[in-house]
């Protein structure tokens, strides 16, 4: 069955334009993080954004209590952690979570918590671990529920196959 992973990535683009990512123009538009307190360390090339933490951008938002992105020699993103309260919004697609970690290298987002739920509209699949990779039309869920809203499988308009798409 094809989710249309590939739509997710409108989701979980928070995870690829945050930081350095936004200064290499992955995104359209500005990139706005703000938060109660943030820590630049040079020497260890990490962001820690702490508190209160939103991102905002012509595509998305995303909240969490805490942030951490880690750099490479070259200054581009090699991971991202959001913790605690995550929450990733675009249009009617709604991502959430305990925590979410996005590696660059393999294009991979991982969504843990008591409920990580992924939802459109009505339709939403939920699990204790969400993982999706980015680059493929893959993800998996464990353990795995997914609810179709009648109206919507019968209407033509939404399904399995677009929860994740529009």
């Amino acid at each position: 069955m094809n989710l249309g992973i590939k739509r997710i990535s409108a989701i979980m683009a928070a995870f690829l334009v945050t930081g350095a990512a936004c200064a290499a123009g992955a995104v359209k538009g500005d990139t706005t993080i703000t938060s109660s307190r943030m820590e630049y360390d040079y020497s260890r090339s990490s962001i820690i954004f702490e508190e209160n933490v939103k991102i905002a951008n012509p595509e998305y938002t995303m909240t969490c209590e805490r942030l951490v992105v880690m750099l490479n020699s070259t200054n581009d993103v090699k991971w991202i952690k959001a913790t605690k309260n995550v929450i990733l919004v675009n249009g009617d697609r709604s991502a959430k979570c305990d925590e979410a970690v996005y590696t660059k290298a393999d294009g991979k987002v991982v969504m843990t918590g008591r409920e990580v739920i992924v939802q459109r509209a009505k339709d939403q699949m939920t699990g204790t671990k969400i993982t999706i990779w980015l680059n493929e039309e893959r993800v998996e869920c464990e353990p795995a529920r997914m609810v179709i809203q009648e109206t919507t499988v019968n209407s033509g308009k939404g399904g399995a196959g677009n929860i994740l798409h529009k």
